[in-house]
């Protein structure tokens, strides 16, 4: 018979199976179905299957455990938004100003009642870019030494991407508070080798400046997680 702590190893192990998954069908409805990258897929089969395992060893020791919805794939498991590069037609009420800007134009503002303050911080853009592309190398070069095994390592290498992405929009882009707090999150809880890593990022000044910039602020994140 299995002992106590058995039986609350594998309900740990679901929980971090679950969570893992819910991650990766959020991706998969950002970016949608037919564009959904095959590390996301791989991983939503792989932590499916894990989950199955885990069920059926608790049920074979006599333990209930309860179903939750993305366990196992349905039709309709997450809402699938627009896909990468469709967007709808807004509505709005009152003034809606529609206007096309040429390719290369700067300096340009269209809407009502802008004031701009126009200044070079091309040099300091270069900086926090050269200062994010080496903390993301570092990171890229703790996965590869890392004792996860080839599958989870391929997720985490991709989850990696997602949030370099985000971090490398450019000011005028914003990036998403979602992805770089669930992603980070995951590799929290997936790959404990990269935390020394990722509490370098996140503590550093040209990561914060763009943090500043997400669609939703993340100063509770932060503080939470790196204590920033």
């Amino acid at each position: 018979m299995p002992s106590t702590e058995d039986i609350a190893d594998q309900q740990d192990l679901l929980q971090a199976h679950r969570q893992t998954l819910h991650v990766l069908l959020t991706q998969q409805a950002q970016f949608g179905s037919a564009y959904t990258p095959p590390a996301v897929i791989h991983g939503i089969r792989s932590a499916r299957s894990a989950i199955a395992t885990i069920k059926q060893t608790l049920h074979a020791w006599g333990t209930q455990v309860a179903n939750v919805p993305g366990d196992e794939e349905t039709i309709d498991t997450l809402p699938t938004p627009n896909p990468v590069g469709q967007t709808n037609t807004p509505t709005a009420g009152g003034d809606v100003i529609i206007a096309t800007i040429g390719a290369g134009s700067q300096g340009v503002a269209v809407g009502k009642q802008i004031q701009q303050t126009l200044g070079d911080s091309s040099a300091n853009s270069t900086s926090d870019a050269q200062t994010m592309a080496a903390l993301i190398a570092k990171l890229e070069q703790a996965l590869t030494t890392s004792q996860l095994d080839s599958a989870a390592q391929a997720i985490a290498s991709f989850q990696l991407r997602l949030l370099a992405g985000e971090l490398r929009k450019e000011v005028g882009s914003v990036p998403s508070a979602n992805t770089i707090s669930q992603v980070a999150d995951w590799l929290i809880q997936n790959a404990p080798a990269l935390l020394s890593d990722l509490n370098t990022l996140f503590r550093t000044p040209a990561v914060l400046r763009v943090l500043r910039r997400a669609d939703t602020a993340l100063d509770s994140w932060l503080q939470q997680r790196f204590g920033v």
